[in-house]
């Protein structure tokens, strides 16, 4: 670490940021922006491009000089505009996407973005609503205008987002860099501090969050897991979202119940948490990782396509060193994943407090509002390294940073292609007219071959060979829906919210390792 420490102090990834009257500077949006539940627009679990421009400003690698630049960096609070507080307008009335398009055009109009096609342009929006057009990107906006302009101008960019987007989401960008969440974060709480073993950590397991039926996957899967893990000893486990009439979370009855949504509440909990626990929920990312991340809480994710697709930073951050994982398999297996998680809490407290260290180690790199924060740069360094063509300007930084990558990096970085006709080779642009592609290596075989894409050393490793059956398994699992629950999570779920049901469940399941009895209502 020591090493990598040193060559990082050393780098010089130097990046332009737009300014001027075509681009917004923080005024557009933000000072009139509230978050869904009425919270301050920086408190928005989507609000990573507050902090990532906020800490590019004085970054030491920025330069003024365009033609110096590795990397071009478009300002943008999408977030801010895209929410239902905004009704599809800035602060001064105009509507958002009027200035989105202005400031694409004005980056048109550049020398830079000509040289390239906007292959070395970065921007950041963690929000899903990104990657929609109109009118689900904004259906509360009372006037709907057409966001072609703007995603045919950056469909060759690099995006900051909550995961990555890939063939038949609505992602319209080149190439994706994950970025980490907002957590629920308390500067004023040193909670981090504390290590599992400390008797201040009385919670074992802590989860809470919706679980509502809204026919997605991720949704049933919670409501199976909180059944299945009901009684779960020490173990505050509940959602303020549960179908039917589920029982309350009370001081007796902490597992498998509703609670309501407050996030001092929240803060509370997670403090006292010995570990986190992440469930996929709509997609395979979940902003809890980092919430517990925030408040010295034990990563257990459960979450197969994370390391696919939601796992920001995996060759700078020693992801296995700093978190637990458990398949969603485990859930569905006769017996559940209660034993597995019991083993997990009963390991050594040594071992416990070695992954304690190593995720407090980490979290400059993945929280935004730690001091010290390096999130940002750990943008760049991964947009560099992932995503910027090795013909563009800033290729010898790019290798350069390659020192700092200490570690493997499974996620998928790049659209998928048309085999065919080479169609896009990630940039969505038929091969026969674009004067170049900007391939991921391996990505796009026949056009490899006809030596018009970026070569495999254009990024770090296996990561950027797509194979056709990877890409086609990471759509499968993206596309599951409540009905494609396994038999057995089915049966777990309608115990979600009703303890009895689920303790019948449970005593099923050891005595006979079959089908739980059925339970009559009136719990």
């Amino acid at each position: 670490m020591a090493d990598a420490e040193a060559a990082r102090a050393q780098l010089h990834l130097p990046f332009y940021l737009y300014e001027g009257a075509a681009f917004d500077d923080g005024s557009w949006f933000a000072p009139c922006s509230r978050g869904l539940r009425g919270e301050s627009y920086a408190e928005d679990q989507y609000s990573a491009e507050l902090h990532f421009l906020r800490q590019l400003q004085a970054h030491r690698w920025r330069t003024r000089d365009p033609g110096a630049a590795a990397l071009f960096v478009v300002p943008l609070y999408a977030n801010a505009a895209l929410q239902p507080s905004m009704r599809g307008l800035s602060c001064n009335g105009t509507h958002f996407q009027l200035l989105l398009d202005g400031s694409a055009r004005a980056v048109a109009r550049t020398p830079q973005y000509a040289r390239h096609g906007g292959a070395d342009h970065l921007l950041l929006c963690a929000s899903w609503r990104f990657a929609s057009k109109a009118p689900h990107q904004a259906p509360w906006a009372a006037v709907q205008h057409s966001s072609e302009t703007f995603r045919f101008i950056f469909r060759n960019a690099i995006v900051g987002h909550m995961e990555s987007r890939h063939a038949s989401d609505g992602g319209f960008w080149r190439c994706s860099v994950i970025v980490p969440y907002t957590a629920n974060f308390d500067a004023s709480s040193a909670a981090h501090l504390l290590p599992p073993s400390s008797a201040a950590r009385d919670v074992s397991f802590f989860f809470h969050g919706g679980a509502n039926s809204r026919g997605t996957y991720g949704y049933a899967f919670r409501q199976a897991v909180l059944a299945q893990l009901d009684g779960l000893p020490a173990a505050r486990l509940g959602a303020y979202s549960l179908p039917g009439q589920p029982l309350p979370c009370t001081a007796s009855r902490a597992t498998n119940c509703r609670a309501p949504r407050s996030s001092g509440r929240f803060r509370a909990l997670m403090r006292r948490a010995r570990f986190s626990l992440v469930l996929r929920g709509d997609s395979p990312s979940s902003r809890r990782l980092y919430d517990g991340l925030a408040a010295g809480a034990l990563t257990v994710l459960v979450s197969d396509a994370a390391w696919l697709v939601a796992l920001p930073f995996q060759c700078l951050v020693p992801w296995r060193a700093l978190a637990f994982s458990v398949a969603e398999a485990a859930f569905a297996a006769p017996r559940g994943a209660a034993a597995a998680l019991r083993r997990l809490a009963a390991l050594p407290a040594a071992s416990l407090d070695r992954v304690h260290r190593a995720a407090t180690a980490y979290r400059r790199d993945l929280l935004w509002e730690a001091n010290g924060s390096r999130v940002a740069e750990n943008v760049l360094l991964t947009a560099a390294l992932r995503c910027l063509p090795r013909h563009a300007a800033g290729g010898a930084a790019a290798a350069a940073a390659a020192a700092l990558c200490a570690h493997a990096d499974v996620s998928v970085a790049c659209r998928q292609p048309d085999a065919e006709r080479c169609a896009g080779c990630e940039t969505g642009e038929a091969a026969a007219a674009a004067p170049l592609e900007f391939c991921c290596g391996g990505s796009c075989p026949r056009c490899n071959a006809s030596d018009r894409c970026v070569p495999p050393a254009v990024g770090r490793g296996s990561p950027l060979l797509h194979a056709e059956e990877r890409h086609a398994a990471l759509e499968r699992y993206l596309a599951a829906k409540e009905r494609d629950l396994p038999p057995a999570l089915q049966r777990w779920r309608k115990a979600a919210g009703r303890p009895a049901a689920a303790a019948a469940a449970a005593a099923a399941r050891e005595g006979r390792g079959g089908r739980p009895r059925a339970t009559r209502g009136g719990e």
